[in-house]
């Protein structure tokens, strides 16, 4: 019953604050009585900020936590840290009337974001898999025999092309040396170049091993 009361009071009276972590949020507090507070779809991990301005008293039940100025504050700010890892910052202003519920909600392009990360990342993944195995899908593959200068100690020959949007390479790379040889991928970065995989990181005197490069298109 008193969660369907705490529902009901909600969907009347509540102040939704919608934006980012990096944005400052302003709403109001009650003077006399506490001032719920939850992260829509999260739970409150922290309340903090400046000692003295307000107190808090935490649901650890239901995730919210509930705030209350300090006697004489006509304003103040605190900064509520989700389990997420977000922390908002609140802008808040004291009123001598009856508490109003504070939502907070992220902006959908932060969720619309990692949709598009994950999407890049399965791009990548697919252009890795298209270097390495013979069935390239609806990929265009290209097969070459280009030897790129790279160490002394190395012969480096670019053996396979993937074209688009995101670019792959695969190169067959040969210890020359007489002495074992630790590959770095650092080492093989250039501007645009998004993913480095290397099959076999330590190479004897002439092992040879695959090496992926993945980076934008031109």
């Amino acid at each position: 019953m008193a969660t369907l009361l705490a529902a009901s009071l909600e969907a009347h009276s509540a102040q939704v604050l919608t934006g980012k972590p990096d944005d400052t949020l302003s709403a109001v507090v009650s003077r006399s009585e506490p001032t719920m507070i939850r992260v829509d779809g999260h739970r409150i991990r922290r309340i903090f900020g400046a000692e003295g301005d307000f107190s808090v008293t935490p649901d650890q039940d239901t995730g919210v936590a509930y705030v209350k100025p300090a006697e004489g504050k006509k304003s103040f700010s605190l900064y509520v840290v989700d389990d997420a890892g977000r922390t908002w910052k609140l802008l808040l202003a004291v009123t001598d009337g009856p508490p109003d519920n504070i939502v907070i909600k992220g902006k959908q392009e932060a969720s619309d974001k990692r949709w598009r990360d994950m999407a890049r990342i399965q791009a990548i993944k697919r252009v890795i898999f298209a270097l390495a195995s013979d069935g390239a899908g609806d990929l265009d593959v290209r097969e070459t025999n280009e030897v790129v200068p790279l160490w002394h100690e190395a012969m480096f020959v670019l053996v396979r092309v993937v074209d688009g949007p995101i670019k792959g390479e695969k190169y067959l790379l040969t210890n020359t040396s007489d002495k074992p040889m630790v590959i770095d991928e650092r080492e093989l970065y250039r501007k645009g170049v998004v993913a480095i995989a290397v099959e076999q990181p330590e190479l004897k005197p002439a092992e040879t091993t695959a090496v992926y490069v993945v980076a934008e298109g031109e």
